[in-house]
Formats: C-alpha cells, structure tokens, sequence
C-alpha cells in the first residue's frame, strides 16, 4: 500500500468507496456533484468544496456525478501522523469533522478557493515529477503539512461560525484562540472565563463537554509550546524566562514546567545537546 496517490476524477478512475477505511481523503471538487452518507446524514459537494473523510470515520455510499471533476489526494494513517503539524488546531478540526465534512471555500476569509488549489497543485506536481528517493518523500510530506495547516485555519473560521448551531463548539474554538494567543501570561482558568462573559465551572463543563478534557489542560497544551521554544533559546536564562511569563517564582515555573513537559528546564536543555 503506497503512502500517498494523488486522482483526478476526469482523468482517472476512482472508486472512493474501495478507498475508505484505508486511506484519508482530501477532495476538492470544481465541477459536478460528490454525494455521500454519514453518521449524521446525508452530504453533497459541488463547485468549491473541499471534503476531508478521515479513514477512522464511516462513510457510505459515496457516488460522483459523470460530469466531476475534482482532485482526489490519499494519504495513509503511518504517513499522515509522521507529517501531522503538532498544534491543538488539530483537535478541533477533528470535532468539526463530526459534523462538517464539506466545506464551502469562501474567499472572504484568506482567499481560501486559491490558497486549497495552490496546495493540491503543488502536492499533485511533486508526485507525478519526483525522484523516487527519500527526499521526494520528505517533500510531499512538507507539503502536505502546509496543506494541514490550511485546512485547519479553515476548520477554526467553521467553529467560530458554528454559533447558530453549535453554541458549545463555537464556544470552545473562541476560548482555544484566547488560550494560544494570552497563555504566554495567563494560565488561569478563571481568566479566560471573566474574558469570555462566563464562569469558570461552565467553562469547564464546556471543555469536558466537546473535548473530554477539563480547560486547564488545553491551557497547559498552549503554553508547553511556548515553553519548549522559550527553553530552546539558550542564551535566555531560566529566571528571564519566568519573569517573561509571569511566574511568582523560579521554583514556580520550574514546577510548571515539570508538569506540563515531564522534565526540568535543566533536563529539556540538557536534551537539545543530544
């Protein structure tokens, strides 16, 4: 079984539904009509929709209109989860796919129809022109990571849409977002629900309710990357770091890092020599 194909309806034959279970499919449809059951109903595709069936989810009875043509890109669990970006916007794609597997590219938000086509282009180039080597590879799996990252900007623009239907999920993504952006500084629960108008018990339960974890642990998520760039930066001591990120103390903040991380700010150090 290959690591990645790459189709085009007009060109190839593809039948999708051999593909499910398989492999995770990433399709953009230009023309025609991509029809499918899931879980939650029934979908269709058409004109500049993207579609993402993950290989871990059931879909049924996937049909594709004579007149399609959309690029297929197949991609296999092992080489999906070795170019994966590591960054909590995946989880909440992945909520978002429970529900939403098409999406609508709108070009009012970072033109998204360009930037989607652009990705599948240079994906489908590398693939058809690359030398059959380990470089090749390393080279779609890079584009295929920037092409995650693009998706995902697009699953966060669906969850913070998703209010009129969704209230906990939009909810949630609009307190991920503050989580990254204010971490650096604020790691209190109580924080992030005074700047969301609500409080920290229902906060909480909001949390648990859409991701089956509490608040602090997506807060503790957010701030571990911080941490790992800020103790990768050796000429920074320890002490300037914590005033940076407003710990009341160094024991503090190497307490903090211990438990968010599994190890001293001594012993990570100690690990990027090696």
């Amino acid at each position: 079984m290959k690591d990645y194909l790459f189709y085009n309806t007009t060109r190839d034959k593809v039948n999708l539904n051999r593909s499910r279970g398989y492999y995770n499919i990433f399709l953009l449809c230009r023309k025609g009509l991509v029809c499918f059951r899931h879980t939650k109903g029934e979908f269709e595709a058409k004109e500049g929709d993207l579609v993402v069936w993950p290989s871990t989810k059931v879909y049924n009875q996937i049909s594709i209109s004579d007149d399609t043509d959309a690029d297929v890109l197949l991609v296999s669990n092992s080489f999906l989860k070795q170019y994966e970006p590591d960054t909590i916007w995946g989880t909440l794609g992945n909520m978002v796919l429970d529900t939403h597997p098409v999406f609508h590219l709108e070009y009012r938000f970072l033109d998204e129809p360009d930037v989607i086509e652009n990705d599948f282009k240079q994906i489908k180039q590398r693939i058809f022109n690359q030398y059959d080597d380990l470089l090749g590879e390393e080279v779609i799996g890079t584009l295929l990571r920037v092409t995650l990252y693009d998706i995902w900007s697009i699953f966060y623009r669906i969850a913070i849409e998703a209010e009129q239907y969704d209230l906990p999920l939009s909810h949630f993504a609009g307190f991920l977002y503050e989580a990254q952006g204010s971490c650096m500084e604020h790691r209190d629960v109580a924080w992030y629900a005074s700047m969301m108008d609500i409080t920290p018990k229902y906060l909480t339960e909001l949390s648990n309710s859409v991701t089956g974890h509490p608040a602090g642990y997506w807060i503790d998520k957010c701030t571990a990357r911080i941490l790992r760039k800020e103790l990768s930066a050796r000429k920074i001591s320890f002490t300037e770091i914590a005033e940076k990120m407003k710990f009341s103390s160094l024991p503090a903040f190497s307490r903090y890092v211990y438990r968010v991380l599994g190890c001293s700010p001594t012993e990570f150090r100690s690990s990027l020599k090696k």
